[in-house]
């Protein structure tokens, strides 16, 4: 379960480098407002477990039934940790990379 979830999460961030490294590219975003996006993109599964997360505790809350087994909940903080950490790292590299990229020179038609 934990690699289909490091597969997903690296995945989205795969897909958005490569997205947002081509619209920096072509002129369509700034450096600055394409490393921002990245960041965001790379929350994304932060934002996900930590919702899943509180959603369940407070199902478990209401319905008084143990959802979560205990040792999901004594690793929330080590994965929480690793997915910001992935974020980071992710952002970092892009940021990197942003500063690299080379602008494709705009053609304007005459007329």
């Amino acid at each position: 379960m934990a690699l289909v979830i490091l597969a997903g999460v690296l995945a989205l961030q795969a897909w958005t480098w490569r997205r947002l490294s081509g619209r920096v590219s072509s002129g369509q975003l700034s450096r600055l407002q394409a490393a921002v996006r990245y960041g965001l993109w790379a929350l994304v599964p932060l934002l996900v477990f930590v919702g899943a997360f509180f959603g369940a505790v407070g199902l478990e809350e209401w319905l008084g039934v143990a959802l979560l087994p205990e040792s999901m909940a004594r690793a929330t903080l080590l994965i929480v940790g690793f997915l910001l950490g992935l974020a980071g790292l992710g952002s970092a590299c892009f940021g990197v990379r942003c500063v690299l990229i080379q602008r494709a020179p705009r053609i304007v038609a005459e007329g």
